[in-house]
């Protein structure tokens, strides 16, 4: 087995027991233990850093991927000199240390505007605005570190720091503020110290597998690598402004225009986890068939992405579609055991708005690489601008009239109008959509589900009615899809199980 196989398989490992790990933190200890605007005010801190960072990287998350093979000597060791890799290293950490420095310059130009936007609403996180700036640091070069373990193969460790230590170390964290071991500004240094031992250990492990160092081959960055570099970064700088923005927005403008303040963005925030579990499945589909879509438009085949298109987008809807349904059936009883649930009950319509929006995202977001990897990818660029536009137009439209259903509103309106050009364009230059008779039978028999599911009576205690509704249902709607040969992949699947019976 080859170091790819290896480490995919403990890479996929670790995930699950990462994603279990946070599904304890996320639904038994942070609702149990901490308040809204506890939650709220994290998350914030949180989301901006992570922003802050990506922005500080200078495109270097794409770049690091494209240029490594120009830098590599194809040796596993340095050479004599101490330099490995023509000090591949060495550039990663200036353009991160650039980027760094701009963006802390830039965070203490903007307290201004950041005082003005959240005082009204969320004092609490104006006054921990200094904390930003060395948690988006840490995560920055955390970053670097992951992205160079990646170029030397290795993926494992990297995922088993982020996925299961760091989460760890936050569940002991968040048990001291909870049982009032510390203050209020002691918890976030010490949140914050958490992403410090993470970016430390992360060093530590790329010096053992790599010998990292700051020695370079000043010979080597000729300028012509020095223009494409600065060209192809500059254009997705540009691009990751709006994506990075218009996926962060609605938090940060739940937290700064509606009254509740960071009680209500702690409960928008519980509300889009729930929906995160949908695109779980669409994460995987998309990573394994993404290079088949590369495949298909090096050779200009647009029958072929146009196929790949509608059995994607087909199986990815079936899957996370499904997942959608049982978590709308079953939302009242998920709250009615979910910690101080009645506290986060207001955000039952931001699940149902926000689900939907992913609907749409995950039945269409295969055109992402159709477009990357056709010759309009440039396109992508004005596409990030019309969707940070829409985000903030809708956000600022509908949250100081419906609050937190107001912005899940406006990532519904924003993806269905952003995701509905970029469908127009790609029927219209590339011919290619994920709409099928399959499709639309599938569609059909979601809407037969939720009449199914009106018909079962509710029953008082949730730890019944959970599997009362949901067994029903799931199975039912997997004998709707073979019976009706919705998927002829699951069909194929099934056939050979019964076969063997």
């Amino acid at each position: 087995m080859g170091i790819v196989e290896r480490q995919s398989i403990k890479g996929t490992l670790v995930s699950y027991v990462g994603a279990f790990i946070g599904f304890l933190t996320t639904f038994l200890i942070i609702t149990e233990f901490l308040t809204p605007k506890d939650i709220g005010l994290t998350r914030n801190i949180v989301e901006a850093a992570t922003l802050i960072s990506s922005f500080a990287l200078l495109g270097l998350n794409s770049s690091a991927f494209r240029f490594y093979p120009y830098f590599q000597n194809g040796d596993r060791e340095a050479s004599p000199d101490g330099v490995r890799d023509n000090g591949y290293f060495y550039y990663m950490m200036t353009v991160a240390s650039v980027g760094g420095i701009l963006m802390s310059l830039l965070m203490l130009l903007a307290k201004g505007p950041f005082v003005a936007m959240f005082s009204r609403n969320s004092p609490e996180l104006v006054d921990f605005y200094y904390a930003i700036i060395p948690l988006f640091v840490f995560m920055l070069f955390w970053l670097v570190f992951e992205l160079y373990a990646t170029q030397l193969m290795r993926i494992a460790i990297p995922k088993l720091i982020r996925e299961v230590v760091l989460r760890l170390l936050l569940i002991g964290v968040y048990l001291l503020y909870a049982f009032r071991f510390v203050s209020l500004e002691l918890f976030i240094s010490i949140f914050i110290a958490a992403y410090a031992l993470c970016m430390l250990l992360m060093l530590g492990y790329i010096r053992r597998i790599g010998r990292v160092n700051l020695r370079r081959n000043r010979g080597f960055l000729t300028p012509e690598l020095k223009r494409n570099f600065l060209r192809y970064t500059l254009f997705y700088v540009v691009a990751s402004i709006g994506s990075k923005l218009s996926s962060r927005l609605d938090l940060f403008m739940v937290s700064s225009l509606d009254e509740g303040g960071l009680d209500s963005g702690g409960i928008f925030s519980i509300a889009f986890y729930m929906v995160a579990v949908v695109e779980i499945p669409s994460r995987s589909l998309l990573s394994v068939s993404t290079p088949l879509m590369a495949e298909a438009m090096k050779r200009n085949d647009l029958a072929k992405a146009d196929e790949l298109f509608k059995r994607v987008s087909l199986h990815q809807l079936l899957s996370g579609g499904l997942i959608f349904l049982l978590i709308w059936f079953n939302i009242d009883s998920i709250f009615a055991i979910l910690p101080n649930g009645h506290l986060y009950a207001a955000g039952k319509y931001v699940v149902f708005f926000l689900g939907m929006a992913k609907m749409i995202e995950i039945l269409l977001n295969y055109g992402n690489p159709i477009v990357s990897c056709s010759k309009y990818y440039h396109w992508n660029l004005y596409y990030t601008f019309l969707v940070t536009i829409l985000a903030v137009l809708t956000n600022l439209w509908l949250i100081p009239i419906l609050g937190i259903n107001g912005a899940a509103i406006a990532t519904l309106i924003t993806t269905f109008l952003s995701y509905g050009v970029q469908q127009f364009m790609i029927g219209r230059k590339l011919h290619a959509s994920p709409f099928s008779p399959a499709l639309f039978r599938l569609v059909a028999l979601f809407a037969l589900l939720f009449g199914l599911n009106a018909l079962i009576p509710h029953v008082t205690s949730p730890w019944i009615d959970i599997p009362l509704r949901s067994i029903p249902i799931g199975l039912g709607a997997l004998a709707a899809v073979y019976a009706l040969r919705i998927s002829p992949e699951f069909g194929r699947a099934v056939d050979k199980c019964l076969r063997r019976r």
